[in-house]
């Protein structure tokens, strides 16, 4: 019966003593975030602007292609745009379903 006590919660109980010091240690010890110059959206703006290639996954295409998408839309209208097309303001609907849910 020892044997199986250990063998069950032997494990368990390591892992949450590591998972209390690895908890603890970045409690103490927080994650210190870049500094502004070394961040790599600004270096990959940085490398941009002076003509360079840079190498980018497809979250910065992503990120790229919506932020174009977002510049182009102000530029053409600058109305509100949703999925249901254009608006100089918040859709009726919106509009309806907050008068419906209004305490």
């Amino acid at each position: 019966m020892p044997l199986l006590f250990f063998t069950i919660l032997g494990p368990i109980i390591v892992f949450l003593l590591l998972w209390v010091a690895a908890t603890a240690y970045r409690i103490y010890f927080p994650e210190q975030p870049l500094p502004f110059e070394r961040d790599p959206v600004v270096l990959r703006e940085k490398a941009r602007r002076a003509g360079q290639s840079v190498p980018v996954g497809i979250r910065e295409i992503r990120a790229d292609q919506r932020r174009q998408k977002r510049k182009d839309a102000q530029v053409l209208s600058p109305d509100y745009h949703y999925s249901w097309g254009g608006s100089d303001g918040f859709p009726d609907a919106w509009r309806e379903d907050l008068w419906r849910r209004r305490n």
